[in-house]
């Protein structure tokens, strides 16, 4: 299925979950600072695990961090 993440066309497997999606994408990497929308919708951390987008789904995957 082809989603969008960050504006870029992906294709990811049927049914993905948003965590797998992101444990994807950030391989080995803490998700703590991240913040994922779906389709503009702000997803809580704990629907991670149990919500999958649909085909054309958008999404956006935000990093928070420290600098200066």
């Amino acid at each position: 299925m082809v989603i969008t993440v960050n504006g870029e066309k992906r294709d990811v497997p049927d049914g993905i979950t948003i965590l797998k999606l992101l444990e994807m994408l950030l391989p080995g990497k803490s998700l703590d600072g991240i913040a994922v929308s779906l389709n503009d919708e702000i997803v809580e951390r704990e629907m991670w695990s149990c919500l999958s987008p649909t085909p054309d789904s958008s999404i956006e995957i935000i990093r928070a961090f420290q600098g200066g």
